[in-house]
């Protein structure tokens, strides 16, 4: 089966490249042309466009910003959807609203094109050695299939339901995973202010039920090092705060806590932070609280 792949930002250029190391030719296409040219050195086809992708090969994966990339790239009449003939397969990782994968669902289902959402869980790293996690929407008839295409990737792949449950339950993963950004940053300034070995104070939070995997697996990586270089910017961080935020109002439930987290992020966009990696918000709030950032 002929494969593309739309999308060569940081977390779709490691999945594409991933892709190509396992399925031995892959279709790429991006706006930028240095990721795409990266990829072809590696044996990767260049797209010319998206409709003749959509047209020519068997499989799609779309990994973009947000859902007004997504929108315009498959639900545009010169789109993945506009042009994919029926039995094809399409898969949509970006994360994203639910109303947009909800509208990509029913148009697939419209010309018979094989859908899934998954949107990928874990680190930039993690997607760098073939270590991401997805997050499937798809058919039970269709789990097996589309959850060994995703094993070519990625390490594991978790059904959570019909097609735009993979999207819900991304932003359900992430508003946890972006409100520990805060409340690490607190911990940690706070740990700073009182004078407290950065080091040590890690140590007990990560040995007690304190802990969680942000603290525990990226913070010793990334701003504990000084390193706010982004595998998760802190422009997409608030994208999906604010999606996860959305998505609450729709159905009716409130969340105090994510949208005051939602705002952090913002002030800290504000100062100059798009570009950082979200475990800056703890430089930020070291900044912002006029206390030195804890480096261990």
């Amino acid at each position: 089966m002929k494969v593309g792949f739309i999308g060569l930002g940081r977390m779709g250029y490691a999945l594409a490249a991933n892709l190509l190391r396992n399925r031995g030719e892959v279709v790429v296409f991006d706006i930028q042309p240095d990721p795409v040219n990266k990829l072809v050195t590696l044996g990767a086809v260049a797209g010319s466009d998206i409709k003749s992708m959509a047209q020519d090969l068997d499989i799609i994966f779309t990994m973009l910003p947000g859902p007004k990339q997504s929108r315009e790239v498959v639900l545009s009449p010169d789109g993945v959807l506009s042009n994919m003939d029926a039995g094809k397969i399409f898969v949509e990782l970006s994360t994203i609203d639910i109303d947009t994968v909800d509208e990509m669902a029913r148009a697939a289902e419209a010309k018979g094109i094989r859908f899934a959402d998954a949107p990928v869980g874990r680190l930039a790293t993690n997607a760098d050695r073939g270590e991401s996690l997805f997050m499937l929407g798809t058919t039970d008839s269709n789990f097996e299939e589309f959850q060994s295409i995703l094993l070519d990737m990625g390490s594991t792949v978790l059904h959570c339901g019909n097609p735009g449950s993979g999207t819900r339950m991304k932003l359900i993963n992430n508003l946890m995973v972006l409100c520990y950004c805060q409340l690490n940053s607190e911990a940690l300034v706070l740990a700073n202010s009182l004078g407290m070995d950065i080091k040590k104070t890690f140590n007990v939070l990560t040995g007690t039920t304190a802990s969680n995997g942000q603290l525990k697996e990226k913070w010793p990586v990334k701003v504990l090092k000084g390193d706010l270089s982004p595998g998760f910017d802190i422009a997409l961080g608030f994208k999906d705060l604010t999606l996860a935020c959305q998505a609450a109002q729709s159905s009716g439930v409130s969340l105090p806590v994510g949208n005051l987290v939602r705002s952090m992020f913002q002030l800290a966009r504000n100062a100059g932070y798009d570009g950082k990696d979200t475990s800056s918000m703890t430089e930020f709030w070291a900044q912002a609280n006029d206390v030195p950032p804890p480096r261990c």
